[in-house]
């Protein structure tokens, strides 16, 4: 598959993932639901991944640790979103992510702002903040949690981009599921409480999606420019609006309509000229 299927399927699973959380229903804290979804990992990878790649995973390990703990406290700031706010407002919160990558990849990937670029992630900022209303209405303390996650998040795509340059995206992902474990455990341990017999569905659900979409970012991201890719992330947004309205009742106003359309507005700028389905032979798997 060429690089932006790849980011499609991790959109969808991003999506499952943001489901899982927002269906389990006992009082588990935000460590606790990390801690399931990289147990469930590292027992998938370990399962399907060969030996030679699961030695060879500490490459870099330096540079793992730092993006993994990163990615942890960006994964808790967006739990504690999808758990108290709508399914919505939390998805266009973390679509700040594209401006914080686009600053991080060139200062420290050396790619190119183009002007296609930065028009595609100005339109998309202002929709987020007209979904978001700063001024007019109040902004939550959770609103803010979420919306540091995603300087995290833009933090984590970065390095992980400087990642997969050297490294498989299953190296990335087992190496996350290794750190994450015993951290997330740590942070929660104190505080423990044991899930439902429902909730442990939901906890595989989101260690499973949670695997599918981290793999995919990690192919399309050692395909092609981060700064690219992520602008596809926006279908997000739709797809969770309308499970937010018709699964849980969640309000909706004209601004998400407003703000989305610009979002996808920019997006449509960033890939026009490019077709998602063509198979190029340089991208192709």
């Amino acid at each position: 598959m060429n690089s932006k299927l790849w980011m499609l399927l991790s959109v969808f699973s991003f999506c499952f993932v943001a489901i899982g959380v927002k269906q389990i229903n006992t009082n588990i804290s935000p460590f606790q639901i990390i801690f399931f979804r990289a147990l469930v990992g590292l027992i998938t990878l370990l399962i399907i991944l060969p030996k030679k790649t699961i030695t060879g995973s500490i490459a870099n390990i330096k540079q793992h640790l730092f993006r993994n703990v990163v990615h942890l406290i960006a994964q808790y700031g967006w739990v504690v979103g999808i758990v108290y706010l709508s399914l919505a407002e939390v998805t266009a919160i973390e679509f700040t992510t594209p401006i914080w990558i686009l600053i991080l990849a060139a200062i420290f990937l050396k790619e190119k702002i183009t002007s296609k670029k930065t028009s595609s992630i100005l339109l998309a900022f202002i929709g987020v903040l007209i979904i978001l209303k700063p001024g007019l209405e109040i902004i939550s303390y959770n609103s803010i949690v979420v919306l540091l996650s995603a300087i995290c998040f833009a933090i984590a795509h970065t390095s992980t981009k400087k990642l997969v340059q050297s490294n498989s995206a299953s190296d990335v992902v087992f190496i996350m599921c290794l750190t994450q474990l015993p951290i997330s455990f740590l942070c929660t341990y104190s505080n423990w409480n044991w899930p439902n017999f429902t909730d442990y569905f939901w906890l595989l659900l989101i260690g499973l999606s949670g695997i599918a979409a981290h793999f995919s970012m990690a192919k399309a991201l050692k395909k092609e420019a981060i700064s690219r890719l992520i602008p596809l992330d926006y279908l997000r947004l739709p797809i969770l609006i309308l499970v937010g309205i018709f699964f849980y009742k969640e309000s909706f106003d004209t601004t998400i309509i407003i703000g989305g359309s610009l979002i996808f507005i920019g997006n449509y700028i960033n890939q026009k000229k490019s077709n998602i389905f063509k198979r190029n032979p340089k991208h192709s798997s």
